[in-house]
Protein backbone atom coordinates (compact mmCIF):
# COMPACT_ATOMS: atom_id res chain seq x y z
CA UNK A 1 0.00 0.00 0.00
CA UNK A 2 1.77 3.20 -1.17
CA UNK A 3 1.75 6.17 1.46
CA UNK A 4 0.43 9.88 -0.43
CA UNK A 5 1.69 12.93 1.42
CA UNK A 6 -0.37 16.28 0.41
CA UNK A 7 1.01 19.69 2.09
CA UNK A 8 -1.25 22.18 2.50
CA UNK A 9 0.27 25.74 3.48
CA UNK A 10 -1.74 29.22 3.68
CA UNK A 11 -1.06 33.02 5.23
CA UNK A 12 -3.52 34.59 6.49
CA UNK A 13 -3.64 38.25 7.87
CA UNK A 14 -3.41 38.44 11.72
CA UNK A 15 -5.58 41.30 11.72
CA UNK A 16 -8.80 41.11 9.89
CA UNK A 17 -8.31 37.09 9.23
CA UNK A 18 -7.97 37.20 5.50
CA UNK A 19 -6.67 34.39 3.28
CA UNK A 20 -3.44 35.94 1.85
CA UNK A 21 -1.89 33.40 -0.51
CA UNK A 22 -1.94 29.46 -0.11
CA UNK A 23 -0.89 26.01 -1.51
CA UNK A 24 -1.74 22.66 -1.41
CA UNK A 25 1.34 20.70 -2.95
CA UNK A 26 1.93 16.66 -3.05
CA UNK A 27 5.05 15.75 -1.32
CA UNK A 28 7.25 18.45 -0.13
CA UNK A 29 5.44 21.08 0.64
CA UNK A 30 6.34 25.26 1.36
CA UNK A 31 8.39 26.30 3.76
CA UNK A 32 7.80 29.28 5.90
CA UNK A 33 10.56 31.41 4.36
CA UNK A 34 9.25 30.83 0.86
CA UNK A 35 5.81 31.29 2.54
CA UNK A 36 6.49 34.96 3.41
CA UNK A 37 8.61 35.59 0.49
CA UNK A 38 5.14 35.16 -1.67
CA UNK A 39 3.05 37.08 1.07
CA UNK A 40 5.77 40.19 0.91
CA UNK A 41 5.95 39.69 -3.10
CA UNK A 42 1.23 40.38 -2.46
CA UNK A 43 2.16 43.43 -0.70
CA UNK A 44 1.96 41.87 3.37
CA UNK A 45 4.55 42.36 5.93
CA UNK A 46 5.79 39.29 7.73
CA UNK A 47 7.34 38.99 10.83
CA UNK A 48 6.24 38.58 14.19
CA UNK A 49 2.39 39.66 12.56
CA UNK A 50 1.31 39.09 9.25
CA UNK A 51 -0.50 41.92 8.13
CA UNK A 52 -2.24 42.04 4.63
CA UNK A 53 -1.90 45.14 2.08
CA UNK A 54 -5.34 46.55 3.01
CA UNK A 55 -4.88 46.63 6.74
CA UNK A 56 -1.38 47.98 6.53
CA UNK A 57 -2.92 51.18 4.09
CA UNK A 58 -5.75 51.51 7.02
CA UNK A 59 -2.98 51.72 9.78
CA UNK A 60 -0.68 53.91 7.60
CA UNK A 61 -3.57 56.27 7.03
CA UNK A 62 -4.50 56.18 10.85
CA UNK A 63 -0.91 56.89 11.41
CA UNK A 64 -0.11 59.71 8.68
CA UNK A 65 1.62 62.28 10.67
CA UNK A 66 1.07 64.82 7.87
CA UNK A 67 -3.26 64.06 8.08
CA UNK A 68 -2.63 64.56 12.04
CA UNK A 69 -1.18 68.21 11.51
CA UNK A 70 -3.49 69.18 7.65
CA UNK A 71 -6.31 67.33 8.18
CA UNK A 72 -7.30 64.40 6.79
CA UNK A 73 -6.49 63.98 2.84
CA UNK A 74 -9.17 63.32 0.15
CA UNK A 75 -10.12 59.58 -0.95
CA UNK A 76 -10.12 58.03 -4.62
CA UNK A 77 -13.00 55.01 -5.02
CA UNK A 78 -11.14 52.06 -3.66
CA UNK A 79 -10.32 54.37 -0.35
CA UNK A 80 -6.76 55.12 -1.30
CA UNK A 81 -5.11 58.24 0.15
CA UNK A 82 -5.11 61.30 -2.71
CA UNK A 83 -2.38 62.89 -0.89
CA UNK A 84 -1.07 66.38 0.09
CA UNK A 85 -0.20 68.68 -2.80
CA UNK A 86 1.65 71.92 -3.13
CA UNK A 87 0.34 75.65 -3.38
CA UNK A 88 1.49 75.59 -7.17
CA UNK A 89 0.48 71.83 -7.77
CA UNK A 90 -2.40 69.37 -7.00
CA UNK A 91 0.10 66.17 -7.71
CA UNK A 92 0.83 65.15 -4.77
CA UNK A 93 4.45 65.82 -3.12
CA UNK A 94 7.06 63.05 -2.88
CA UNK A 95 6.66 62.09 0.94
CA UNK A 96 3.10 61.16 -0.34
CA UNK A 97 4.36 59.23 -3.28
CA UNK A 98 6.55 57.14 -0.66
CA UNK A 99 3.50 56.79 1.38
CA UNK A 100 2.01 52.78 0.41
CA UNK A 101 -1.46 54.66 1.20
CA UNK A 102 -1.19 57.19 -1.67
CA UNK A 103 -2.88 56.12 -4.65
CA UNK A 104 0.02 57.01 -6.77
CA UNK A 105 2.39 54.81 -5.20
CA UNK A 106 3.74 51.90 -7.64
CA UNK A 107 3.01 48.60 -6.08
CA UNK A 108 4.73 46.93 -9.37
CA UNK A 109 8.18 48.23 -8.26
CA UNK A 110 7.90 47.54 -4.99
CA UNK A 111 7.60 44.20 -5.94
CA UNK A 112 10.36 44.01 -8.48
CA UNK A 113 12.24 46.18 -5.79
CA UNK A 114 11.30 42.83 -3.20
CA UNK A 115 12.26 40.02 -6.00
CA UNK A 116 15.18 37.94 -5.88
Amino acid sequence: MPIYREVSTEVYCDICGERIIGWNIAGTGISKIWAAYYARQEGCTTGKKIICKQCRIKQRMIKCGLQKRHGTAGKDGSGACLGFGSECDDEPIEQCKRCIACASFDWDAEKKRLSL
